[in-house]
């Protein structure tokens, strides 16, 4: 879900009279020289590029991610600019106050200036003028959510970047690029940019160097959250939390608790933790005098609320988001509040009504949401249907879940995404953002899974014809047709639980089988393993990706019969295995550690390169009974922990821990 907030600023130079042609002719007249299309513009080879001492006053003001919050002194800066400033400086100057009228939703206005600033800067020749102009024409589109209008000005951008020198400049466009290929949904590619703007960053101005960071760290936890990686979302908005405290600088601290708090939220699921996180965001969006966040931190409130049943409290906090929303005269956005507000009616009994709401609500959310957010829409809505007792409209939701789940699990591998992590440096040095290892693209789906996926879908067509014959023999066989569509629900809901690739549970299935009984999980002992595919990426180099997916497949079918039924398999991410044994003993642990090792290592994978010999690493961590519920997020990061001691010892071994004891290391030989 999109964050990016849009402060509303008014200047007195370029007022409401831009918003019409003969104002800003009468506009153009007063202010003579300024934008008039005969005035001399001498060459940029010999005329200095940058007032040195506007620069350094432009520095100062920019407080800001996109324009200085001191108005008037702005303005007094604008005053003393004209064609005879230096052009990298006339142009950044007008740059602001180009997009401050955009801000204003004066697009018309911020485009007629940019459009003459353009004129005189493509006169002078200078890269660096032309690309901060059309950087200013993007910007001024986004922020009135003309994302296609903004990707069509990137491409001018992009013709210009490999001549623009100035840091400035570069991380501007590449940071605006990445901005845009994310809300055009074109996320592999906004993360390079991405990642480009921040090795530009120890370039910049030192003073704006803390501001820029914090901005691109949002950015990049939005990313990874359209992506789905909750875990690495929410660290890197921590960690942006974390620095943001210690050094003072707040600009987008309500934005950094929401995100953490979303991403949060999916990983573990709802708790009144969660709750307590997003009610921190809402509180830091009206203290900085953010609704937007305040809004939407309400309403994820009232959802989590809304998911842990609790349907008074979570009607308190969406009412109190919708209110906001209405005062702030945010349509879109509070589109998801409604559709809330609809669902907690048709669990109270009011079917038709609460349905009619969540659907005209979705209507209006699909029209701007990533792919994603609309698919956690769907399960929503199914779930609505399976309450109202309609079974036929529950099995046509799942069905598009099922195939918007499977596009986007093959999309993240066709778009050659494998994970990301920020890492920093020392507190006086910049940090330092690395784009782990992509996959290549993925060329045809798995045979199986269509045949699987056609299967299904065919199932379920087949109730709904017998849903219209057994009509006709009255209220006794339709109560037995309802049996059939609920097992082929049933059998959707859990395909949509599945890894595409393996047949394994995925990442959602954790909450959804497991961590929702919070009561499976402290009852009796259990054992959580991390397991990793020996030099995985040695594989995909040497003899394609398409190999490493035969070898992916194979793995996962030897896990998944190395351990019981009642277990819980899982791709994680990658090449990456979780694996949840319930009610078992240290002993038992063991043993199925012993097993992995020996299937894996001592039988070779046949694949179409020929025979591979495979070795795993592994992590392991065995937790005792207890009368509360353990923590999952610190169970995993413990045993991610083990994973790598493991691999720091040579691999090929699982490092483990047992209740009361010290870590050690199982070496099959």
């Amino acid at each position: 879900m999109r964050y990016q907030n849009k402060p509303a600023i008014t200047f007195i130079v370029f007022a409401l009279s831009l918003l019409s042609t003969p104002a800003f002719a009468e506009l153009k007249e007063t202010y003579t020289g300024l934008f008039d299309e005969q005035s001399p513009v001498t060459p940029a080879t010999t005329t200095p590029q940058q007032d040195p001492e506007l620069e350094a006053r432009l520095n100062e003001l920019m407080d800001g991610d996109f324009t200085p919050s001191n108005h008037a002194a702005l303005e007094e800066l604008l005053r003393t600019v004209d064609v005879g400033t230096p052009i990298e400086t006339f142009v950044r100057a007008q740059g602001y106050q180009i997009v401050s009228l955009a801000m204003e939703q004066k697009l018309p206005a911020a485009l007629a200036i940019a459009d003459e600033v353009l004129i005189i800067a493509e006169k002078s020749g200078n890269p660096n003028a032309i690309a901060e102009v059309h950087i200013d024409i993007a910007e001024a589109y986004l922020a009135n959510s003309d994302y296609a209008a903004a990707l069509a000005q990137t491409k001018k951008i992009e013709a210009w970047l490999p001549d623009v020198t100035n840091p400035r400049v570069r991380y501007n466009a590449n940071h605006l690029i990445a901005r845009t290929l994310q809300q055009n949904g074109q996320i592999p590619a906004a993360l390079e940019y991405l990642l480009a703007a921040q090795t530009l960053i120890p370039q910049t101005e030192p003073s704006e160097q803390q501001r820029r960071r914090q901005f691109l760290n949002l950015h990049l936890a939005r990313i990874q959250a359209n992506l789905g990686r909750w875990q690495a979302s929410a660290e890197t908005a921590e960690r942006a939390i974390t620095e943001a405290l210690r050094t003072g600088n707040t600009n987008h601290l309500a934005d950094l608790y929401l995100i953490a708090a979303y991403s949060r939220q999916y990983q573990q699921g709802p708790s009144d933790e969660i709750v307590a996180a997003f009610l921190k965001a809402a509180e830091a969006g009206k203290q900085l005098d953010n609704p937007r966040v305040e809004m939407l931190a309400y309403n994820n409130a009232g959802a989590a609320k809304l998911l842990m049943e609790q349907l008074d409290e979570a009607k308190l906090y969406l009412e109190q988001g919708l209110a906001i929303a209405k005062q702030i005269g945010n349509v879109n956005e509070r589109s998801v509040t409604e559709f809330n507000l609809g669902y907690i009616k048709v669990l109270q009994g009011q079917h038709e009504q609460g349905l009619q709401e969540m659907l005209a609500a979705a209507e209006v959310f699909n029209s701007f949401a990533q792919k994603r957010e609309q698919a956690i829409l769907l399960s929503h809505i199914a779930k609505a249907y399976e309450v109202a007792g309609k079974y036929q409209k529950q099995a046509e939701i799942l069905k598009q879940q099922v195939q918007m789940t499977s596009e986007l699990a093959a999309a993240e591998r066709d778009q050659k995404v494998n994970e990301l992590q920020v890492r920093y440096q020392a507190a006086e040095k910049s940090y330092e953002i690395k784009l782990l290892e992509q996959q290549a693209d993925l060329q045809t789906q798995e045979l199986a899974v269509q045949q699987r996926q056609q299967q299904l879908f065919a199932l379920a067509a087949g109730s709904l014809v017998l849903l219209i014959l057994l009509f006709a023999f009255g209220y006794r066989k339709t109560r037995k047709l309802n049996a059939l569509l609920n097992e082929a629900n049933a059998e959707l809901h859990e395909q949509s639980l599945r890894d595409p690739l393996t047949g394994l549970y995925n990442r959602r299935a954790v909450y959804d089988q497991l961590l929702r009984d919070e009561k499976r999980l402290y009852t009796g002992n259990h054992a959580v393993f991390i397991i990793d595919i020996d030099h995985f990426k040695t594989i995909n180099d040497k003899h394609g990706h398409s190999v490493g997916d035969e070898v992916l497949i194979e793995f996962g079918r030897r896990l998944k019969q190395a351990v019981r039924k009642t277990d819980m398999a899982v791709r994680w991410g990658g090449e990456e295995f979780l694996l949840v044994l319930e009610h078992v003993n240290a002993e038992q642990v063991l043993q199925v550690a012993r097993k992995l090792l020996n299937d894996i290592s001592e039988k070779p994978f046949h694949t179409s390169a020929g025979r591979l010999h495979i070795t795993l690493s592994g992590g392991c961590r065995v937790i005792a009974s207890s009368r509360t519920p353990p923590n999952w997020e610190t169970t995993v990061k413990d045993v991610d922990t083990l994973l790598y001691q493991a691999k720091s010892e040579g691999r090929n071994r699982i490092r483990y821990q047992v209740p009361g004891a010290e870590p050690e290391t199982l070496v099959v030989h």
